[in-house]
C-alpha cells in the first residue's frame, strides 16, 4: 500500500509539473513570445523606428549633396578647404573633382604613326684615350663608353632583315646616333652615354615623322620609350665584356 500511495503521488506531481507547460501559448511569426530568443512586438517596433530614423538621417546629406552638384565646378579650391575647415558639408561632385580631376580632362589620342623599334649597341673600352686629331696620344685609368640608337620602322622589318644579328638591324636605323662618355665609375658613364643616345634618337626619328606626315609621337610615349631605352642600355653596359645590344619596340 505504500508503495502505491508513493507511485500515485509522484506520478500526480509529474502531472502538476507537465500541465503549464503544455499550456504556455506557441510562438507565431505575428505574435512571437520572449522566451530568451524572441523580441515582444513593442520591442520591435521601437527597433524598426529606430532603423527608419537611421536611413532618413543618411539620406539628407546625399540630397544636398546633389543639389549642389552643378555649383561645385564655379567655387575654387581655396574656398573648397576653407568650408571643409569649418565643418560645412561639401557636395559629393566637388570633392570627386578636387580629388580626381574635372571631367574636361580627356586623355591624349594617339596619331597614327608607323609602329617602330629602338635598336641599339653599347661600345666600352676600359680605359681613357687622349687624342689629338685622330692620333692617340696618351692613356690612362677609366671607362669609355659610346652608345648609338636608330629606329627602324615595321616595314623595313623584311624576312632578310630578321635574319640579322641585333648589332647590323641598328645599321639599317634612320638617323642613327651615337654619344660617347668618359669616367672613372662604370655604371655612371654607361647612363650618361645612354641617356644622350636614346634621348637624341627620339627626337631626331620624332622630327623626321612629324616632317613627312604631320604626326608627332605623345610626349607621355616619348618620355616612357627614352626610360626604357636608357635604362636596358645602361643595364647591358654595365655587364663584363665589350659590346651588348639592346631592342625597345614602339606598338600602338
Amino acid at each position: 500500500m505504500l508503495k502505491q500511495t508513493t507511485h500515485v503521488s509522484s506520478g500526480a506531481a509529474h502531472v502538476k509539473r507537465a500541465r503549464p507547460f503544455l499550456a504556455l501559448p506557441r510562438p507565431s511569426a505575428l505574435r512571437p513570445t520572449d522566451q530568451g530568443l524572441w523580441l515582444p512586438t513593442k520591442q520591435l517596433t521601437h527597433a524598426a523606428a529606430a532603423i527608419v530614423a537611421i536611413g532618413v538621417l543618411s539620406i539628407a546629406p546625399s540630397a544636398y549633396a546633389l543639389s549642389e552638384a552643378s555649383d561645385a565646378s564655379k567655387q575654387p579650391p581655396m574656398e573648397l578647404a576653407q568650408r571643409q575647415a569649418c565643418g560645412a558639408p561639401v557636395p559629393l561632385a566637388e570633392l570627386s573633382a578636387s580629388l580626381f580631376g574635372g571631367s574636361d580632362d580627356v586623355p591624349d589620342e594617339r596619331d597614327p604613326i608607323t609602329p617602330f623599334t629602338l635598336y641599339g649597341t653599347s661600345f666600352k673600352k676600359y680605359l681613357i684615350e687622349q687624342l689629338q686629331g685622330e692620333k692617340v696620344v696618351a692613356r690612362k685609368k677609366g671607362f669609355t663608353v659610346d652608345a648609338c640608337v636608330g629606329a627602324v620602322e615595321v616595314t623595313q622589318e623584311t624576312p632578310q632583315f630578321q635574319g640579322l644579328p641585333t648589332g647590323d638591324k641598328a645599321l639599317y636605323a634612320k638617323d642613327r646616333v651615337c654619344r660617347k662618355s668618359e669616367g672613372q665609375d662604370l655604371k655612371e658613364t654607361c647612363r650618361s652615354a645612354c641617356e644622350a643616345a636614346c634621348n637624341d634618337a627620339l627626337d631626331s626619328y620624332s622630327q623626321q615623322v612629324t616632317q613627312e606626315s604631320g604626326f608627332a609621337l605623345l610626349p607621355t610615349d616619348k618620355a616612357r620609350m627614352a626610360r626604357s631605352c636608357s635604362r636596358n642600355c645602361a643595364y647591358e653596359c654595365a655587364k663584363p665584356g665589350k659590346a651588348f645590344d639592346f631592342v625597345i619596340p614602339y606598338r600602338r
